[in-house]
């Protein structure tokens, strides 16, 4: 009797676990198959998402620049789709496509917050979406407490200085200090200056620190400014001098729609709600309501004008003179703290009169008269786009007299306003009034500051071009 087993069925077992194997084998490459499908998928999506991403950061630079190109910020409040090629999709360069939507805000007297606008673009890569939302405001010239073309010379940020509010200069900033300790040293909220600029040191020359080792100088307050951006720059974009002057040289034309152009003037007195002025000492006096004007611009051509304050500005203002101008007293208002942002503006450069008591010359009749021969407040966002803001005799009087500024002050280069022994000593107060209302008709720079990025927004229910900021 035969008890092994026959070819047949060695055949057989043979054939079974083939066929077993075969079975694994091909679930093996099926897995991997389906594993390397799915990995494909995600690598693709993956990219797409990148890419989809990277679109949307392009609408979001595109929409920072479209910005920066224009001097006034997008006028309402609604929500508005940057143009583009098909519908409101942009293609891009790569190839994908993006969504770009600004939504000024509703709520642009917050401080720090005028002008602010909310970025929110989605990119698109075949198929794949991704959304970027941003928040950014511009920054207005009265935003400064000094902002200046040329530099800041030794002699301002000295000993005692408290500039309370942000400082730019496209120039060299100079800092100085002979206190033993650094208690008196000079005081700016914040400090920027570009890198054709630089900031310099009374005993240690240049240096992109607000203190050089070594030298005797503390730009305060030291541990915030040491943080560097916002507080401390030495590479900060320029400011656009050029952009400034021709906008306010444009102002004449809503000066025009608003029936506030002036000419001929010599002598202007700010009287509270109304503007008066004489050509001639002799004549009647001419009046300008401020009732629903916001501008007047005074076209004098190269004759100098000469103004001053009998009763403070009490409403918004913006000022412009077209020649040199002359204070001749006081310039007062109830400030930008007070909703009544003022300021003055002079496209050929600004004096302080030379008081003919103090030289012996005739003089028109009071309240035409130049009253500086003592301290002077300049209650005003003052601007000389062109020219500086100096004494027109900086030798004159016995010193010691007081310029005290409250508002902000812009000029093209820094003037002369006196001498250790005369004229008059320079202060400068930020009113922070300004960090929520700007003067009218003020341009904004080409500079936006980008206070918040969110790379996934979730927008509930809504659409994304609906008014939510």
């Amino acid at each position: 009797m035969k008890t092994g087993r026959g070819p047949g069925s060695e055949k057989g077992a043979v054939l079974a676990m083939a066929v077993v194997l075969g079975g694994v084998l091909a679930i093996l490459v099926t897995a991997v198959y389906v594993i390397f499908q799915s990995n494909s998928a995600h690598w693709r999506y993956t990219q797409n998402r990148a890419r989809a991403e990277m679109a949307a950061e392009a609408g979001v630079s595109l929409a920072m620049h479209t910005l920066e190109l224009e001097s006034t910020v997008p006028a309402g409040s609604l929500p508005f789709s940057m143009p583009g090629d098909s519908a409101q999709w942009m293609s891009l360069p790569s190839g994908d496509r993006v969504w770009v939507v600004i939504d000024p805000s509703d709520q642009n007297d917050l401080p720090l917050r005028i002008g602010a606008v909310e970025i929110r673009a989605r990119g698109m890569s075949r198929g794949v979406v991704q959304d970027v939302c941003v928040r950014a405001c511009p920054e207005y010239p009265s935003m400064f407490a000094l902002l200046t073309d040329a530099g800041v010379p030794p002699g301002l940020l000295e000993d005692g200085c408290r500039l309370g509010g942000a400082l730019h200069s496209n120039g060299p900033v100079n800092f100085s200090s002979v206190s033993p300790d650094s208690s008196e040293d000079p005081w700016v909220a914040s400090a920027t200056t570009t890198t054709g600029g630089g900031f310099f040191f009374c005993d240690a020359g240049r240096c992109d620190e607000p203190h050089p080792e070594g030298s005797r100088v503390w730009v305060r307050p030291y541990m915030r400014l040491r943080q560097g951006r916002p507080y401390w720059s030495a590479a900060a974009d320029s400011v656009s001098f050029r952009r400034l002057r021709d906008w306010f040289g444009g102002l004449d034309a809503q000066a025009f729609a608003q029936g506030s152009v002036i000419r001929g003037a010599r002598r202007v007195l700010l009287d509270g709600d109304r503007v008066v002025w004489r050509d001639d000492p002799l004549e009647t006096p001419d009046t300008l309501s401020l009732d629903g004007r916001s501008i007047v611009y005074l076209q004098s051509g190269f004759s100098p004008v000469y103004i001053k304050s009998v009763r403070q500005i009490t409403s918004p203002l913006t000022l412009v003179s077209s020649g040199p101008l002359y204070i001749m007293g006081p310039i007062s208002s109830s400030g930008a703290s007070n909703g009544a942002p003022f300021a003055i503006v002079s496209l050929a450069g600004m004096w302080i009169a030379e008081d003919p008591d103090e030289v012996g010359t005739p003089d028109w009749n009071w309240p035409w008269n130049i009253d500086t021969n003592r301290h002077l407040t300049i209650n005003a966002f003052v601007a000389c786009p062109t020219g500086c803001l100096q004494a027109e005799s900086p030798s004159s009087g016995s010193g010691g007299w007081a310029l005290n500024l409250t508002g902000g002050l812009l000029e093209e280069r820094m003037g002369a306003v006196g001498t250790p022994l005369s004229g008059y000593d320079l202060s400068v107060s930020w009113d922070e009034g300004y960090g929520s209302y700007h003067p009218p008709f003020f341009p904004c720079l080409e500079r936006w500051r980008m206070t918040s990025w969110d790379g996934d927004p979730d927008y509930g229910e809504r659409y994304m071009d609906e008014n939510m900021f």
